[in-house]
């Protein structure tokens, strides 16, 4: 059984470990992983012994890399999923061998191990521009409606002894549950390619897959703030159903008569403009459009100036700026993305995303008690507009 697994504790004392399938379960209802939920529920000495699961793993003759100097391969799938020694075939009270049982974990493990900051600039840049991230148990989601124009236009007033205050900010629920879209990719392996194929080169095969598709699907959020998700009816309507929300750089300043020109005067205005409400702190653009803003007209040089030059002259310091000091560009290669668009917003109060931890999980049951061949990585998220008022957007088209 698999109380025959130890796991060395902080103290140095080996402790007894139950592996089953439905701890995929109670990690799930903790917000966790399976390797965070094991590691937390059995804390050890990492630099002396490595973590509950990393311990776990070399019991169950578990290794993803080769180490030459113990003579140690990377562990073959075969081993892993039909193991036959005794050492790796310790089974779960469900009669499953262990080495099956945490096969899915070790193996999202090592494809988050693959992911090269590099090769997913898309999903890392759309990382930094959400607001607030929730994760939640299923895929049932309730989005709350927040009603934020009383607050806008309440104004302080005197407020008797004992007396309760008015209320300003109304938030209720939706009036129907919203389904998180789920993707899955599947693998499925021959007996004959278990023999042959080690869990390394597995590994690289889907982290591979993985890094395509999240790209893919970081792109298609932020168009969705922009366009909005009409397929779902989950992300709201475009930006340009709301009055105000497009402006064409020639509304704030006349003298463009050009496509794909861009004036320091309507730049400055555009940011400038709403600003009571909100600051725009990123903006995503293509690359086009980005070297319009690098490139407009009436830009502040000082190549030409000599601070030191003996004149009567002075310099304005603007007290209260409407402007941010800095803007965070994101380049989208989305060829969905309109030319001569920049959308604008708001970090601290414009994204909202929503990840189904579930999703990940959902075939391990039956992918480990069936002894299958075939496994399926389940992922579902989704974001929106938190806020339509932390957006706007600039229009280079005459």
């Amino acid at each position: 059984m698999a109380d025959n697994l130890i796991v060395k504790d902080a103290a140095g004392t080996n402790q007894p470990v139950q592996i089953s399938v439905e701890m995929y379960r109670s990690a799930e209802e903790a917000g966790q992983s399976l390797p965070q939920y094991l590691n937390s529920q059995h804390p050890t000495n990492v630099q002396r012994d490595g973590t509950a699961f990393q311990q776990l793993m070399e019991q169950c003759g578990i290794f993803v890399r080769a180490d030459t100097d113990f003579g140690i391969r990377p562990t073959r799938i075969e081993d892993i999923l039909n193991p036959k020694d005794a050492a790796s075939n310790v089974v779960t009270k469900e009669g499953v061998p262990v080495s099956r049982t945490l096969f899915p974990a070790v193996l999202l493990g090592v494809i988050e191990d693959k992911v090269q900051y590099d090769w997913k600039q898309n999903v890392d840049g759309f990382e930094k521009m959400v607001a607030q991230d929730d994760f939640i148990n299923g895929d049932r989601f309730e989005r709350p409606v927040i009603s934020y124009a009383q607050v806008e236009k309440a104004r302080g007033a005197p407020v008797a002894q004992l007396s309760e205050p008015n209320a300003i900010l109304k938030i209720t629920s939706s009036d129907r549950f919203q389904r998180i879209p789920s993707w899955g990719i599947g693998m499925e392996i021959s007996e004959q390619a278990m023999k042959a194929t080690t869990l390394d080169l597995v590994g690289l095969i889907m982290a591979r897959q993985m890094l395509v598709e999240s790209n893919a699907r970081a792109d298609a959020h932020i168009l969705s703030m922009l366009q909005g998700d009409v397929d779902t009816g989950f992300g709201g309507s475009a930006l340009s159903s709301i009055p105000g929300k497009v402006r064409t750089a020639a509304s704030f300043d006349p003298s463009i008569t050009q496509n794909g020109v861009l004036t320091q005067r309507a730049w400055v205005k555009y940011l400038s403009n709403n600003s009571r409400k909100r600051r725009i702190t990123h903006i995503v653009t293509d690359i086009d459009t980005a070297l319009a803003i690098e490139t407009r007209t009436g830009r502040p040089t000082n190549f030409n100036d000599d601070p030191n030059s003996p004149r009567i002259d002075t310099l304005q310091s603007i007290m209260n700026p409407k402007w941010p000091t800095n803007v965070q560009v994101f380049l989208t290669d989305d060829p969905n993305w309109p030319a001569n668009t920049i959308m604008g917003f708001d970090q601290r109060q414009g994204i909202h995303r929503v990840t189904s931890l579930s999703a990940q999980y959902s075939a391990v049951e039956q992918f480990a008690m069936r002894r299958s061949t075939q496994m399926r990585i389940d992922r579902g998220d989704y974001a929106y507009r938190l806020f339509d008022e932390a957006f706007d957007v600039l229009t280079l088209t005459v």
